[in-house]
């Protein structure tokens, strides 16, 4: 008489929209393609609260872009056109790299990744720096863009960003590197002071300049430790980091 064998044990049922190893062991599905990112509506890529944002920033844009129009198809000067576009880039700018600065302490906060949005703040203040600066050399000449220390702090923070808004793709990323990218988009911050001296030696102090200051104020090391202890906390996630005291800002 002969002893018989168990049966081995079956294998265990994976489903892959549960499952996030699923399509690992199973492999992909050869009757359905990976879905591409441009194909998902936006609301599936953004919360609620980033596409308020997103739009919001798209108005100055669309308002200098409508005032070049106008002025091209003669609706309007020259001068209406450069007071239209210099009032809808200065302050909308600053609050748009304010908000860009903040997104990373948002990040942290939130757990949400926020870098299509820094991204695309980044995109935007840009142009509308480079808008502001255009339409100040139409109006006053190329000369004036040194003639003040206010438009000294403006210019610096124009050129500088120009390589950010450049680079601000994976291909700079993969032919620069990832570690000289890094310390090349380090020039964020310089973008910073320069565009805070800008507005403090014009006495014109906003939101811009807040969100600003609350964005290095974020990066001090134990402010960051605070907002993410916060937020693991909210979150039910246990933080084992000890409490290390530091006044350098995170680089």
């Amino acid at each position: 008489m002969t002893a018989r064998l168990a049966d081995p044990p079956a294998p265990p049922v994976t489903d892959p929209l549960t499952d996030p190893v699923a399509d690992l062991v199973a492999g992909p599905v050869a009757s359905e393609p990976p879905e591409r990112w441009w194909r998902r509506p936006l609301w599936n890529r953004f919360s609620a609260p980033q596409l308020v944002v997103l739009v919001l920033a798209t108005i100055a844009p669309l308002v200098i872009v409508g005032a070049v129009g106008a002025a091209l198809l003669g609706l309007i000067s020259v001068g209406a056109m450069v007071a239209v576009a210099l009032a809808a880039g200065e302050n909308p700018g600053m609050i748009t790299f304010g908000a860009m600065f903040l997104a990373s302490p948002v990040q942290w906060w939130t757990g949400r990744s926020q870098v299509r949005v820094r991204k695309y703040l980044g995109i935007v203040f840009f142009l509308l720096a480079l808008s502001n600066g255009v339409m100040f050399a139409i109006e006053s000449g190329v000369g004036a863009a040194l003639s003040a220390p206010f438009l000294v702090a403006g210019t610096v923070a124009l050129a500088l960003a120009a390589p950010l808004f450049v680079t601000s793709n994976r291909w700079s990323q993969r032919r620069l590197g990832m570690r000289r990218w890094r310390l090349l988009h380090k020039a964020t911050y310089v973008v910073a002071v320069a565009l805070m001296a800008h507005v403090l030696l014009i006495g014109d102090i906003g939101l811009g300049f807040v969100l600003i200051s609350l964005g290095f104020a974020a990066r001090v090391p134990a402010v960051k430790r605070w907002i993410q202890r916060r937020a693991d906390r909210r979150r039910g996630i246990a933080d084992p980091r000890p409490d290390t005291p530091a006044l350098q800002l995170e680089r």
